[in-house]
């Protein structure tokens, strides 16, 4: 770290107090000069010490005032003075103008030469140097483990020591830690970054500087991974420069593209295994052992689906691998199938921001094309409000229901078939006409509201429901037994939740078959 103002006046070997100014004592000291021309800033310049013995100090007091000033302006550390040598004897003018600036103004004793100043400061430069040198030397290191597979997370440990300071990646867009749980955002210190966001544009400042805490905080954007952002916080012993900052994000980028091809790495391999699975190509106990490579075991593991809206399958899978989930994802056709924990889902939906469907526990392998049917089918049911939506949750709503898929087709079939088949060779929207009269508690008025048609149309409609079933909705009972019906249709994905807002009836018939992919 460079030698500062107040560390000069620390050194007990150099005599030195401060005269005044002692609010500029963190001031850095690149230099320190001897100067005793009226105008030093001509041959002095930003973080230099001017050291005098008084001759070029002027007596008048508007006159000290000036010399203040220009030296203050011109970016020099400070000024040293040596005591009761030939600087005029009244100074409270400059005294007065140096505590207004906060520029540091030093007192030396006489017998101090000005030459062991400068000695100190060529010491404690030749100290920082090889400190920074050794740093450099513990960063390579540390990027030759990157290379060999060192994770994420201990790289930023080992890093942290490297420099002695403390780091985290963040997200730029959301501000929060790019490994969850991997580290304390300090309190207070995301409403800093708020107020002025990284930004990772081109035109903008490659490092970004804060002040949080009486600490500098730097961002920087590592370049190999798109929103992904170093924070570093340098301690009060080691200052950071900004050629450590770039040597810093130059390893982290060899570590994040290192992740990005695992990812791409572990998409394949996985969905390859799935597809295997779906398609029963392997024996139990190949599947077993497989499954213990991903931290899976058959009996809790689920099925999961999803439509997602866009290519970002590397970038997912980057992001749930950082977050330490053990999931299997396969891209089939519009979906996005996932072998998973149930635990897992809440932290996926996150990721993928979007809502998936949940199946039972698969149990068995031979369960799983039943277990796809039923994640599908849950998928249906979510929605803003639950964005993920187990299985069980629909089949249990109403506990008089059927609970499995097969039950749920075979009840529709057998209360609502001859209606399915009517309207899927006619057109004519029975179903939904049917299920929107019993919602509105067979009003006619309401119902024919929500359908859109005439009262007369819906009641012809209603009397054809009544003789294609043989069931009457002036029965209660008939009337229980056409809803669980409608229920049941509805949890075999027979027909949908929101039926009266079909634009074209749907294929009954090929619902029916079985689905093995």
């Amino acid at each position: 770290m460079p030698l500062r103002i107040i560390d000069i006046v620390n050194l007990p070997e150099l005599h030195t107090r401060f005269l005044s100014g002692d609010r500029g004592g963190e001031r850095s000291v690149r230099w320190a000069h001897v100067c005793e021309l009226r105008d030093p800033t001509e041959w002095l310049g930003e973080g230099d010490l001017l050291m005098t013995t008084g001759m070029g100090i002027p007596q008048d007091p508007d006159a000290q005032r000036q010399y203040v000033e220009a030296l203050s302006t011109a970016g020099l550390a400070g000024l040293m003075v040596g005591e009761n040598m030939q600087a005029p004897e009244d100074l409270l003018a400059l005294q007065s103008t140096s505590e207004q600036l906060g520029f540091p103004v030093l007192m030396t004793q006489r017998e101090v030469p000005f030459a062991s100043v400068t000695r100190a400061i060529i010491d404690a430069n030749r100290k920082e140097e090889f400190e920074r040198r050794n740093a450099i030397t513990r960063l390579c290191v540390s990027a030759r483990m990157a290379i060999e597979g060192l994770s994420l997370d201990s790289l930023l440990q080992r890093l942290e020591k490297d420099v002695f300071a403390k780091m985290m990646l963040l997200d730029s867009q959301t501000l929060r830690p790019w490994l969850p749980g991997k580290a304390e955002f300090p309190e207070g210190l995301e409403a800093v970054l708020r107020r002025q966001p990284p930004d990772l544009a081109a035109n903008s400042p490659v490092v970004r500087r804060y002040v949080f805490a009486d600490e500098d905080v730097f961002a920087v954007g590592v370049p190999s991974s798109k929103g992904c952002v170093l924070l570093v916080r340098g301690t009060e012993s080691h200052l950071l420069d900004y050629s450590l900052l770039h040597h810093l994000v130059a390893v982290l980028g060899i570590a994040l593209e290192r992740l990005h091809v695992e990812a791409e790495r572990t998409l394949r391999i996985g969905s390859e295994f799935l597809d295997d699975l779906l398609n029963h190509r392997l024996s139990p106990y190949q599947e077993r052992k497989k499954l213990e490579q991903f931290g899976m075991a058959v009996e809790s593991a689920r099925l999961a689906v999803a439509r997602p809206d866009g290519q970002k399958l590397v970038e997912w899978v980057t992001q749930i691998h950082r977050s330490d989930l053990s999931v299997l994802l396969r891209p089939q056709g519009e979906e996005l199938i996932m072998l998973l924990q149930a635990d897992a889902a809440p932290a996926v939906q996150a990721i993928l921001d979007m809502s998936i469907g949940l199946s039972n526990p698969i149990g068995q392998s031979e369960r799983l094309p039943e277990a796809l049917r039923e994640a599908r089918l849950a998928l249906v049911h979510a929605g803003s409000e639950r964005a993920v939506m187990a299985y069980a949750q629909i089949a249990d709503k109403v506990p008089w229901l059927p609970h499995s898929l097969d039950e749920a087709t075979q009840t529709f079939r057998r209360v609502l078939g001859p209606l399915a088949d009517y309207e899927q060779e006619h057109g004519t929207p029975l179903l939904a006409s049917l299920k929107v009269f019993l919602e509105h508690n067979r009003s006619w008025l309401s119902a024919a509201k929500q359908l859109h048609v005439h009262k007369t149309t819906l009641i012809y409609r209603i009397r054809r429901i009544e003789s294609m079933t043989g069931r009457s909705l002036e029965r209660t009972e008939d009337v229980a037994i056409l809803w669980m019906a409608l229920q049941a249709a509805e949890i075999a994905g027979l027909v949908s939740p929101n039926a009266r807002k079909q634009d074209r009836p749907i294929d009954y018939h090929s619902e029916f078959k079985e689905k093995e992919d």
